[in-house]
């Protein structure tokens, strides 16, 4: 059987004291552990982003972050952790920068790819190669 996908909100229930918290918390310590494997996709990272501040609303960016590349070195988590982590090493280094865009540059550098965007400016501090006008393409 291949690796089960990860929902965002495990993580945020185990970060609560509701009625499902401890099943929660066992199953990421169960992926902590590598006991139990399942795939994290870049939208649930994204989700957790911004959603994790909102139920420890002591969580400034550096702490999700921090709480991120934890995560990402369970052993229990899959997918394509090298693009995660340097979204969110990226993310947590620029505090203006969006998690999708730190996530597009990241994407960009590895595939070799230019972006579509007008989020000229940025981007392009991060390195990226963005087109102007757009229909140059690159």
């Amino acid at each position: 059987m291949a690796d089960g996908l990860i929902d965002t909100n495990v993580f945020i229930h185990a970060q609560t004291h509701d009625d499902f918290a401890e099943e929660c918390l066992q199953a990421l310590e169960a992926l902590a552990s590598g006991r139990l494997r399942a795939e994290i996709d870049p939208l649930v990272l994204h989700e957790l982003s911004y959603a994790l501040p909102h139920y420890r609303r002591e969580m400034r960016r550096e702490d999700v972050a921090d709480y991120l590349l934890a995560v990402l070195a369970w052993p229990g988590l899959t997918g394509d952790k090298g693009i995660l982590l340097q979204t969110v090493a990226r993310w947590r280094a620029q505090p203006g920068l969006a998690f999708v865009d730190a996530y597009l540059v990241a994407r960009a550098g590895q595939d070799q790819r230019v972006i579509y965007s007008k989020n000229v400016a940025e981007l392009e501090r991060q390195g990226a190669e963005v087109p102007q006008p757009l229909s140059h393409g690159g």
